[in-house]
């Protein structure tokens, strides 16, 4: 990357520049991560202290667990996006080409070098937006680079509406989605999922608690028990059981909207 925007005037003069908010998804992450931990934490503890329990409280744990695991999906989403950005980063709209920098460097490229662009989302959508989850923006060139920019881009609407006026070449070019060139294997995905699932029930049904008896000299026996998984493994292996069930349907989904495309 090249240093100073000065260096691209062959782009001609910026039309407008929108910084991305990285600081804002560490913040996402971290409140996600607040409601995850507890909510999870009390979801599997219920779990394990009720047995069959009734069903409001069934409700409640569930309830929960899905809060849990909800917020994760967040916070792991958060953090990957910012860990993949730079600080400092920013996307410049110029007459002649595109400029994407941050506080390392800047590359620049006309509008011809644009050879996919794709734009989904609502950037006016309140709390998708606070996530940078109601809009995307995916621009590829010719050189292989690609540029990703979400609902965390400052007035992400407008970058949006200004590649689509200058790249009237590929902005109309049908974008098939992963799910669409996958073929067969998020059905191959799912069914490895749903197995996984019964091997940790089995495994558990396996790991009993085992009593030991021992027979001292004075005609006494002593009873003691050793633990087969521990309250922690079990906690593991709930949340991977749940973990595996929404993989598998995630990804049936996914083949069945895929088959559209085929």
């Amino acid at each position: 990357m090249t240093k100073g925007a000065d260096t691209f005037g062959d782009l001609g003069p910026a039309v407008s520049r929108h910084a991305v908010d990285h600081r804002k998804r560490w913040v996402n992450a971290g409140c996600a991560l607040l409601i995850a931990i507890p909510s999870g934490w009390l979801g599997v503890w219920g779990w394990s202290a009720t047995g069959e329990g009734s069903a409001g409280s069934n409700k409640a744990i569930g309830l929960l667990l899905g809060l849990g695991l909800g917020a994760i999906a967040i916070a792991a989403t958060q953090i990957a996006r910012a860990l993949r950005g730079e600080r400092g980063e920013y996307f410049e709209v110029r007459q002649g080409g595109l400029v994407h920098g941050s506080q390392r460097g800047a590359a620049g490229w006309p509008w011809n070098r644009v050879t996919s662009l794709h734009i989904d989302g609502d950037a006016v959508n309140g709390l998708a937006t606070r996530l940078g989850n109601g809009y995307r923006i995916e621009i590829e060139l010719d050189d292989g680079t690609r540029l990703r920019a979400d609902g965390l881009t400052e007035r992400a609407g407008d970058l949006g509406r200004a590649l689509l006026t200058q790249c009237p070449h590929v902005a109309l070019k049908p974008r098939i989605p992963w799910y669409g060139r996958a073929g067969s294997w998020p059905l191959a995905g799912a069914a490895g999922c749903a197995a996984a699932i019964p091997a940790m029930i089995f495994y558990i049904a396996d790991h009993p608690d085992k009593e030991h008896r021992t027979y001292s000299g004075q005609g006494m026996t002593i009873v003691s028990t050793e633990p087969g998984i521990s309250e922690a493994g079990i906690a593991f292996l709930t949340i991977g059981m749940l973990v595996c069930a929404i993989t598998a349907i995630t990804l049936v989904i996914a083949y069945v909207r895929g088959r559209a495309y085929r």
